[in-house]
């Protein structure tokens, strides 16, 4: 996937911004939790009445989507407890589930969702265009691999139990993959153990299932037994059927990352396997979406926004993530420091932040020179992080922020942060600030519009013959009652 670098010599006038927020302490600043507590969070009513005027007054202008870590089915779920609290948060245009899986465009009104309960998006309908742009580039189908691993576990005998979260059952009722007639979260409880620690054991103990979380047609996250990894008997099948997931989509050439989480105390011991495309090397990530968008803003003059609060959004809000890669090779021929440029994103961030803090004079002079920094500057792209403290985000903050690309905001201050990047691009940028519909400046700029000279021209040129006429009718009737009277 490739970002065209800024042509000066594009000038669509669009004006338009394109938003793309973290969820949960983004642009929702209350806690899951605390929305289950009746009389907690009653700034949320001032929130939502604020974006809802603020969304209004940009209608448009304004696209807003929202990227989170949350399924399709959790998304949902949190809105039903916001309906029910009365807090009625505009439902953005699209939202993207799972960390830049499935988008979901809106098809409905937030009327129809906060009075009759009809949630205006659907599981069964993700944005296809999507969907086939990643196929088209990774092979990567997700419905039919889906179908593989449920025929293939039905030739192992092995259940499978499908469910939209894999968190609380208190958060989520049915929807919970730990509910009721679904996996159990104690069921690590049973295995042998010594000093705390489960050891290695035969027969097996634990149920034998395969939980597997709805994340969507663009991701596939499968939830083992705990006793695969200490069990031969099931790490022998668990071990086979894995081979023969890997052997269908490496004979069927898809380009996939394949990661496992370690089993913990907050999985309940289980080993997850994710598995999603891959994309110039790396896992489906937000950055799919947010670089797509960006591409799009330099052909059209338009600009993005990207906001979070934490680690799942540290690559979207990189700056440095959006050049690419014959860019940096680009920047790396004749350089003094290959070993800046062969070097991942985060040591990249990490010596650049140091060139420019005055710890590398020569480097940040290349950098400067070579046209770096003017890219990063020029890149219609800002970012708002959320200040909650966070070091790695912070990291970016102080990195970029000096060249006004960063925007902190606190808590609940998403519509200020929006606001300051779109008047910080519009004060740089002339071709922007022309493209901009004339309400659109007047609300972030309160910029009204010029009276046209030609126009005021006119008008004065009307009034001054209109005057000079009456002069002359006065002195013509003046000058001839004159004369009659001398006759």
């Amino acid at each position: 996937m490739e970002i065209r670098n800024i042509d000066s010599s594009l000038n669509f006038k669009a004006g338009k911004v394109q938003v793309y927020s973290d969820f949960d302490g983004t642009y929702c600043p209350a806690k899951h939790s605390s929305l289950h507590i009746k009389g907690e969070n009653m700034h949320m009513s001032e929130y939502c009445k604020k974006m809802d005027k603020f969304f209004e007054s940009t209608n448009r202008d304004i696209r807003f989507h929202v990227t989170t870590g949350r399924t399709f089915g959790e998304f949902e779920a949190i809105f039903h407890l916001l309906k029910m609290r009365n807090f009625r948060l505009p439902l953005p245009e699209s939202f993207i589930s799972k960390n830049g899986s499935d988008e979901f465009i809106k098809n409905g009104s937030d009327i129809n969702f906060y009075e009759k309960g009809i949630f205006p998006y659907k599981y069964a309908e993700p944005n296809l265009a999507k969907e086939n742009a990643i196929k088209a580039i990774t092979n990567w189908d997700g419905s039919k691999i889906k179908d593989f691993i449920r025929a293939l576990a039905d030739r192992y005998k092995l259940p499978i139990i499908e469910a939209y979260s894999e968190n609380s059952v208190s958060d989520y009722g049915e929807n919970s993959l730990f509910s009721d007639g679904k996996l159990n979260a104690d069921e690590w409880q049973k295995l042998p153990s010594r000093e705390g620690r489960i050891i290695e054991h035969n027969p097996p103990v634990a149920d034998y299932v395969l939980g597997s979380r709805k994340d969507g047609n663009l991701k596939i996250n499968l939830i083992f037994s705990p006793d695969y990894g200490y069990c031969s008997e099931r790490n022998n099948i668990y071990d086979n059927f894995m081979k023969e997931v890997k052997e269908y989509l490496e004979n069927n050439n898809i380009k996939y990352s394949m990661a496992w989480d370690v089993p913990s105390k907050y999985n309940h011991y289980r080993n997850h396997c994710n598995i999603t495309p891959k994309i110039n090397n790396s896992a489906l990530t937000k950055l799919y979406d947010t670089k797509i968008a960006l591409s799009e803003a330099i052909r059209n003059n338009d600009m993005v926004i990207v906001a979070g609060d934490g680690s799942n959004d540290f690559d979207m809000l990189n700056p440095l993530e959006y050049i690419e890669k014959k860019d940096w090779e680009k920047y790396k021929k004749n350089s003094q420091f290959k070993n800046f440029y062969d070097s991942d994103m985060r040591t990249k961030l990490k010596h650049i932040k140091e060139a420019l803090d005055g710890y590398n004079e020569p480097l940040k002079k290349e950098l400067e020179n070579k046209g770096l920094i003017a890219q990063i500057k020029e890149m219609p792209l800002y970012s708002i992080i959320v200040d909650k403290n966070n070091s790695k985000l912070k990291q970016i903050k102080e990195t970029f922020g000096r060249f006004g690309k960063i925007i902190e905001i606190s808590n609940g201050d998403l519509d200020i942060g929006i606001k300051s990047a779109i008047k910080t691009h519009a004060d740089s940028s002339v071709r922007f600030k022309k493209g901009m519909s004339e309400k659109f400046k007047k609300y972030i700029l309160g910029v009204t519009k010029k009276k046209d000279n030609k126009t005021l021209i006119i008008v004065f040129g009307l009034i001054i013959s209109c005057l000079a006429g009456g002069l002359v009718y006065k002195k013509y009737k003046t000058e001839s009652r004159n004369e009659s009277i001398t006759t």
